[in-house]
């Protein structure tokens, strides 16, 4: 295609045409080689003579994920010219790449004359530009539950034999010695250790896959609390910081297992919040009946949860000041939460944080199958 059929120029008047012309620079990139990289300064807006141009977006970890092409007589770059923003992509030559690269200042003077058609542009490609970053949020956002999940999957099957060795050497050790009380403790605490292990990953996994399956039974507070202590003995022996657990006598029918993931995700940031302040700290969790539901309240006087996260605190993938955290903690609290048909919501300050789940006494049955 010459540069006088392309349908950019045909649009423009007979009388400014020759002039625009010879301020496009024709170029023809190598396959393979940038013509613009992301998140540069957006100097020009680029015709598709001939072959094609390939679009592109960084992932977390440094490889590019294509999102687009366009073709002989498309225009690109167009967005970054209008807004002045930067640009969202990079763009590659692809097979038999032939451009046509308008200056900035060349678009500014074709458009000078219809400022309102020009507000009308800004206005729908900023709308395109937010949708097209919503997409490609979403794009990276599977991906990497996908990664997730699939790693996951692959260390519980690597784990199957050694999860089962220590279970069987409990189960050994308990049945020689399970008249010494404290061996036997020992021993229980070892075959739960290593259920909450892969009740863990477990979890991890489902999410990663968007299931929400939850099995419904009935749950004492007073005994899941009791678990709880168990499971987690250092949280209750650190001088420098008090956990508390007040049951109140209150039960109601959820899956126990997941319960003790919210739980434990749950004390466990606020434990990490408070230790990275360096402070002396309390964690109370507390349970209360009201009316058809139970209110579930975890109260810390840590540091709160930082501003820039509030927004997105139950988002996958979102972590502040923690080298060795997923970010998948309170993504997961939500969906449990969420399979149970209830409700979790908090109030942060630089004094505490607290998180209060509501949950159904009794759950209605979903009148839909699990996603």
């Amino acid at each position: 295609m010459n540069l006088s059929d392309h349908s950019f120029v045909r649009s423009i008047s007979l009388e400014r045409r020759e002039a625009i012309m010879s301020e496009i620079e024709i170029i023809e990139p190598k396959l393979g080689s940038t013509i613009f990289e992301e998140d540069s300064f957006p100097d020009a807006m680029f015709l598709v003579l001939e072959g094609s141009v390939i679009f592109t977006k960084k992932k977390p970890d440094g490889s590019l994920q294509n999102v687009s092409q366009s073709y002989e007589g498309a225009l690109f770059g167009e967005v970054g010219v209008f807004t002045e923003e930067h640009r969202a992509l990079r763009a590659e030559a692809g097979p038999n790449a032939r451009v046509g690269k308008v200056p900035k200042a060349t678009v500014t003077k074709i458009i000078e004359d219809a400022e309102p058609v020009r507000k009308v542009l800004e206005s729908v490609i900023l709308h395109l530009k937010s949708t097209t970053s919503h997409y490609m949020d979403e794009v990276m956002r599977k991906e990497k539950l996908s990664l997730v999940g699939t790693m996951v999957s692959s260390l519980l099957h690597d784990f199957k034999n050694p999860f089962a060795i220590i279970s069987l050497g409990a189960n050994l050790m308990e049945q020689r010695y399970g008249t010494d009380e404290k061996t036997a403790r020992i021993c229980q605490n070892i075959e739960a250790q290593t259920r909450r292990m892969v009740d863990m990953a477990n979890d991890i996994a489902a999410f990663a896959r968007g299931e929400g399956e939850i099995e419904i039974g009935y749950v004492a507070l007073e005994q899941l609390f009791e678990t709880f202590r168990e499971l987690n003995a250092p949280y209750f022996e650190d001088e420098s910081i008090r956990v508390s657990l007040k049951h109140n006598n209150v039960s109601l029918r959820a899956d126990a297992t997941k319960l003790l993931r919210v739980l434990q995700n749950l004390v466990s940031n606020a434990i990490e919040a408070i230790r990275q302040n360096d402070q002396v700290g309390e964690v109370n969790v507390s349970a209360e009946a009201k009316g058809n539901t139970v209110i579930l309240r975890i109260v810390d006087n840590g540091p709160g949860i930082p501003e820039s996260i509030q927004t997105k605190f139950f988002e996958p993938f979102v972590t502040y000041g923690k080298s060795d955290g997923t970010g998948l903690g309170a993504a997961i609290v939500k969906s449990i939460v969420d399979a149970h048909k209830g409700e979790i919501k908090f109030d942060t300050s630089p004094n505490g944080t607290t998180l209060e789940v509501t949950l159904p006494r009794v759950p209605k049955p979903s009148p839909y199958p699990p996603a």
